[in-house]
């Protein structure tokens, strides 16, 4: 699981940092999961150019990379046809990831559902179709995208995954009537703290925003061992939350100084997530958690930060090669996101919803009360990753 995992957080950190590009000093809050799950099952029918960009773009594993263009997806081999054990081994990886993920758990709900909505009657390859439901468990269901009850049900597909956390997905006259075809991820989790906080310690304390500026936030306090981390090179601390469910966790860096995060941020790369976030880096230690109540909802159409970060030709209507998907030429029109995230005295709630939308061509104290990071973190990847500047 290593490759993939390590995958997901330098996609993550890298769309992290081109969405805050122009969001400078704002809330951000994406699922890299939900997203990568999305954009693979669109890697699954992408061949030639534009399969080798969405590689590029999700950072995949070199054995991916160095895999022939025809054995890239569906388009070139045995008559447009591919054999199942012949797919690029990076997706039976994301199908053990989902297995793991989507496995029962005591204490907590995870969730990650995989959709494809089709226009009835659009001839898509029973081989992609075969092969997505296979490693992505997703579900085939054929809509009329000229009636707009079809965006509803895919809205309300969404909405039942995500415990009703994301609404309107899809929003009015985003949909063309020339719609083909609509891959879908939700993704969906509700955690209790391993040692929760009594609501009767929550106060209302400062959060710094800036040297020179606060604000009045709900704070939660708790005195209890937590692993605990100092990560010099950046000079910040890192904490793990554990939540009831083993392998689950938070883990939130905090930078030293109140207007550190900027800086810190463009430090943090895959690897050093994964050593800071490792067991054998951190110590327990008794202290004095506070950590502020809070809610974030965050809205994205990603389809230009997607292009910035390389993954220009799945947009192209001229260079798009989505050929093992159909035998008639599509293109990507949109990727959208929403992202909900929760924080209180019991644990953390938070869901995501992404859309591809293809057309046919046409220490003592740990304080935070300043920005900061948080991942919801499994063993095996990043589920979210929020970047919090005023709760």
């Amino acid at each position: 699981m290593g490759s993939i995992s390590k995958s997901i957080i330098q996609f993550s950190l890298d769309l992290m940092s081109n969405i805050r590009s122009t969001e400078r000093d704002k809330n951000t809050s994406i699922s890299p999961l939900s997203i990568s799950a999305t954009l693979c099952l669109l890697l699954l029918g992408s061949n030639e150019d534009t399969a080798r960009q969405i590689e590029q773009c999700l950072h995949l594993p070199e054995s991916q990379m160095q895999l022939k263009d025809e054995r890239r997806g569906f388009g070139k081999l045995c008559g447009n046809k591919m054999k199942k054990e012949e797919v690029a081994d990076v997706h039976s990886q994301f199908r053990e990831l989902l297995y793991k993920l989507n496995s029962p758990k005591t204490g907590s709900v995870l969730t990650i559902a995989n959709a494809a909505f089709t226009q009835m009657n659009f001839p898509l390859s029973k081989d992609y179709l075969r092969n997505a439901e296979d490693f992505y468990q997703a579900k085939v269901e054929t809509v009329d995208f000229q009636d707009d009850k079809a965006r509803q049900q895919i809205n309300s597909w969404v909405e039942e995954k995500t415990q009703g956390k994301i609404t309107n997905l899809l929003s009015e006259n985003s949909l063309d009537i020339s719609t083909s075809l609509i891959l879908i991820n939700a993704t969906y989790f509700k955690g209790f703290w391993k040692s929760k906080f009594k609501e009767e310690n929550t106060t209302t304390a400062p959060f710094y925003t800036s040297k020179d500026s606060e604000i009045l936030v709900p704070m939660m306090r708790q005195n209890a061992k937590f692993n605990l981390g100092i990560i010099e090179e950046i000079e910040a601390q890192i904490i793990e939350l554990p939540y009831e469910t083993e392998d689950l966790c938070m883990c939130i860096i905090l930078p030293n100084e109140v207007d550190g995060l900027q800086k810190m941020e463009k430090q943090i790369t895959a690897e050093s997530v994964l050593k800071w976030t490792d067991p054998g880096f951190l110590t327990s230690t008794r202290l004095e958690l506070q950590l502020p109540r809070f809610q974030i909802e965050m809205n994205y159409d990603l389809s230009q930060n997607l292009m910035n970060m390389g993954m220009v030709d799945a947009f192209s209507q001229q260079k798009a090669n989505l050929s093992g998907i159909s035998e008639i030429g599509l293109y990507l029109s949109k990727v959208v996101h929403k992202c909900f995230i929760e924080i209180n005295e019991e644990g953390t709630e938070a869901a995501a919803g992404t859309a591809a939308v293809i057309i046919p061509k046409s220490l003592n104290i740990f304080k935070v009360d300043h920005p900061f990071v948080c991942f919801i973190k499994h063993k095996d990847t990043i589920l979210f990753h929020t970047m919090v500047y005023s709760p």
